[in-house]
């Protein structure tokens, strides 16, 4: 489980997962929690100005650092008592249910030759819109096959007489 929170906490670090600032600083109190237990034995929080709590573009502005950090730390406060392994398996859940979690997206051009993203995730294959809307969605059950070359990739649908091509 480690190890996953790991992965996931990197993952929201890197910008591949988004979150609200409320969620952003919710997952940074509980990771200084799981990463350097309880808020009281520490005599200031000076050092959370040098651990990366938050994606990259959101610390570009010193003083919106230093008023997130702020925040963190009072976020922290109110996880004390919970352990290392706890505060783990709360930002899990948390991550779980941001928006996009479970899901890869790849950016693709329609037959039209429009940009679009062609995304994965547990239900089937969907298609976002440039502005990030979800236009259609392909259920694994009504896909027959897939087949990808060098610039393309086809939907072969089940009970559709025609295919679902993208551009790579």
């Amino acid at each position: 489980r480690y190890q996953y929170y790991l992965q996931v906490k990197k993952d929201v670090l890197d910008g591949r997962l988004l979150s609200s600032l409320e969620q952003g600083i919710r997952l940074a109190g509980l990771a200084v929690q799981a990463d350097f237990g309880d808020y009281n034995q520490f005599e200031s929080h000076d050092f959370l100005r040098e651990y990366v709590l938050f994606p990259m573009e959101w610390t570009q502005d010193e003083a919106v650092l230093e008023e997130l950090t702020q925040k963190v730390a009072q976020e922290h406060r109110t996880h004390s008592g919970i352990t290392a392994a706890e505060a783990e398996l709360m930002y899990i859940n948390e991550v779980e249910r941001l928006d996009g979690f479970g899901q890869e997206i790849f950016p693709v051009k329609d037959n039209h030759g429009n940009d679009i993203h062609l995304g994965i995730f547990f239900m089937g294959i969907f298609i976002k819109n440039r502005i990030g809307r979800t236009t259609v969605i392909y259920r694994w059950n009504d896909i027959g096959n897939i087949a990808h070359n060098k610039s393309s990739i086809v939907l072969e649908l089940i009970n559709k007489e025609e295919n679902v091509l993208f551009h790579t």
